[in-house]
C-alpha cells in the first residue's frame, strides 16, 4: 500500500480559488443583487400606489358624508394634482373657504389623471361630475370610479 506523502499532491492543488471561479462567483452575487432590487423597487412602488388609492378614496368619501351632513352648511370636494389633493369647504376649488382646507402630499411616483375635481351635494351628497380617477406608478394603475349616484369604488 501506498502511503499518501506531501510529495504527492501537486502544488496546483495547494492554491486558493482562481481568478475566473473569482469572477463567476462576483457576476452571480450582482445579478442576484440586481433583481431583489428591481423586485423590491416594484413592491415599493405598488404598496405606495394602493396606500394613496385607499387614502383618496377614504377622502372623497370623507367629502361626501359632509356634505350629506350639512356641515358648515355647505357642499365639499376634492381637487387632485400631481403633487397634492386637498379635501375643501365651498361649491368649486376655485371658491372655496381656504381656512377649511385639508391638503395631502402624493409621492412623486405617482400620476394622477382623470378627474381633477369632484364637488359633492350638500344633503344629497351627490357628485357634480362623475368618471374616474385613474393613479399610475410606472406600468401599474389604480381607478377610482364615482358614478352619477354618488358610489365611490375602487378598481
Amino acid at each position: 500500500m501506498e502511503s499518501f506523502t506531501h510529495q504527492n499532491f501537486s502544488k496546483k492543488n495547494l492554491g486558493g480559488f482562481t481568478l475566473i471561479e473569482i469572477l463567476i462567483v462576483i457576476s452571480l452575487i450582482s445579478i442576484l443583487i440586481f433583481f431583489l432590487v428591481s423586485i423590491g423597487l416594484n413592491f415599493y412602488k405598488s404598496q405606495q400606489l394602493e396606500s394613496q388609492a385607499q387614502t383618496i378614496l377614504q377622502i372623497l368619501r370623507r367629502a361626501q358624508l359632509k356634505a350629506m351632513a350639512i356641515e358648515f352648511d355647505s357642499s365639499f370636494g376634492v381637487y387632485l394634482t400631481n403633487s397634492n389633493y386637498t379635501l375643501y369647504k365651498g361649491s368649486s376649488y376655485a371658491t372655496r373657504d381656504l381656512q377649511y382646507d385639508e391638503v395631502f402630499e402624493l409621492p412623486e411616483i405617482i400620476n394622477v389623471k382623470g378627474l381633477s375635481e369632484v364637488v359633492f351635494s350638500k344633503s344629497e351628497g351627490k357628485p357634480n361630475i362623475t368618471g374616474n380617477i385613474i393613479l399610475t406608478a410606472d406600468s401599474q394603475q389604480k381607478i377610482i370610479n364615482i358614478n352619477e349616484i354618488g358610489r365611490i369604488n375602487l378598481q
